[in-house]
């Protein structure tokens, strides 16, 4: 009959590992988040034809989204006179009350798939060293 050594030393780390590994993915995830959001307003176009200049890159904001974990909700919530949010627009471009087409400026989306594989990696970082630290030679 085979014998592992340290059974309740393992045991006492598995039982730890969700918390610690959640608490580490927490922590890098927030930071990611507020990461992108700044990289979101650095990209955003400044435009003296909106009512307030800058007022497109001010309201880009992130919120947690309630009852998911690890779960953020990135809103830019500009709106023209009108109430109507206007980022589409100026992301996908649209048509003028002129008639005349205003071509698109994106900065959300491209920014978004340009550092998703990144967030990724610098999500996952944590939780793996925290195995490691738990488990050094398994």
């Amino acid at each position: 009959m085979a014998q592992m050594k340290n059974l309740e030393k393992r045991l006492a780390q598995l039982q730890r590992l969700p918390a610690a590994v959640q608490e580490a993915a927490e922590q890098a995830f927030d930071q990611e988040v507020a990461d992108l959001v700044a990289a979101f307003k650095r990209a955003c176009p400044v435009s003296d034809l909106e009512a307030n200049p800058g007022e497109l890159r001010d309201s880009i904001e992130s919120y947690p989204v309630p009852g998911r974990p690890l779960s953020a909700r990135i809103i830019v919530g500009a709106k023209d006179e009108k109430g109507v949010k206007y980022a589409r627009y100026v992301e996908f471009g649209h048509t003028s009350k002129g008639g005349a087409y205003v071509s698109a400026q994106p900065f959300f989306w491209p920014t978004y798939r340009a550092r998703k594989k990144a967030m990724r990696r610098r999500m996952l970082a944590p939780a793996r060293k925290v195995i490691r630290q738990l488990f050094p030679k398994v």
